[in-house]
């Protein structure tokens, strides 16, 4: 136990306490556990000067990170992009000042009669200038030949199986024309015939700035509640002729730096190609 002062007559001295001392305490007493500062650890290696800055200045502290996110971005890898069929390919010689090219036409077989068989398709090649309300009509009049041809020889095969459009219950069926019937019937539910054109369609092709005018047709169809539309994109080569004349070959000549490379005859460069098929549901 700790000796108290004592006065000359034996009492005990009343111990007093400065006002700053009185302040710290009531100070210490109001601060909470948790917010009283921690005594420096003997594993932190922070020197003197650093925590001094930072008491001065605690804007300055390094902002807590969120869990999970590095401190420091990573390296930015360079990017393996898969080349492009545009990047494969190669741009096409300049050719001399003295030289001109002249486009071929697209070839393509003859067109058949809207009469013909389903064996030979039945295309439309639609250019720039092609008659919007035009190129519907014949549409619509190949479709209606589509059907009538496909209802003349269903009703052709039936005559050949000696019956009418359904089977009779006469007494006179047998088990495998009662099979044939169930099975064509549920061929025609599904479809599997390609509807009421027996799966013959007609084609609309176009290259270039015609393209706008096919697609045009093919979404009125696509409208059409009888009607099945299909697209196809794709890309055709087109051959070129390359003619040089015999004016300016001596100028051509000389800024080419005269040096007499040949000049090909023919190019081939690719264009853009749609292909729309219309079928009847």
């Amino acid at each position: 136990m700790a000796g108290k002062k004592r006065s000359v007559n034996g009492q005990v001295k009343a111990q007093t306490q400065s006002a700053s001392a009185a302040q710290d305490i009531t100070i210490t007493d109001a601060t909470p556990p948790c917010g009283q500062p921690q005594p420096p650890s003997s594993k932190t290696t922070s020197s003197p000067s650093t925590t001094s800055a930072s008491k001065e200045n605690p804007t300055a502290a390094q902002k807590p990170t969120k869990k999970g996110q590095p401190n420091s971005k990573p390296p930015v890898q360079p990017s393996t992009r898969h080349p492009t069929t545009r990047s494969k390919r190669q741009k096409l010689a300049k050719l001399p000042p003295n030289a001109k090219i002249s486009k071929r036409p697209l070839l393509h077989p003859a067109l058949p009669t809207p009469f013909a068989s389903s064996q030979h398709p039945k295309v439309l090649y639609i250019t720039a200038s092609s008659p919007y309300i035009s190129a519907l009509k014949r549409v619509r009049k190949l479709l209606a030949q589509i059907s009538q041809r496909h209802k003349q020889s269903v009703s052709t095969r039936e005559k050949a199986l000696g019956r009418g459009r359904f089977a009779e219950a006469n007494g006179k069926l047998d088990a495998r024309t009662v099979e044939r019937e169930i099975a064509g019937e549920a061929a025609r539910k599904r479809g599997a015939d390609g509807g009421a054109g027996g799966g013959e369609e007609v084609y609309l092709k176009a290259t270039g700035r015609a393209i706008p005018r096919a697609l045009e047709i093919a979404l009125y169809f696509q409208a059409e509640a009888d009607c099945r539309v299909r697209i196809e994109m794709g890309s055709v080569s087109a051959v070129d002729d390359v003619e040089v004349g015999v004016e300016g070959e001596q100028q051509g000549r000389e800024e080419a730096g005269g040096d007499d490379e040949e000049i090909p005859e023919t190019r081939l460069r690719m264009v853009s190609s749609v292909s729309v098929s219309i079928g009847l549901k």
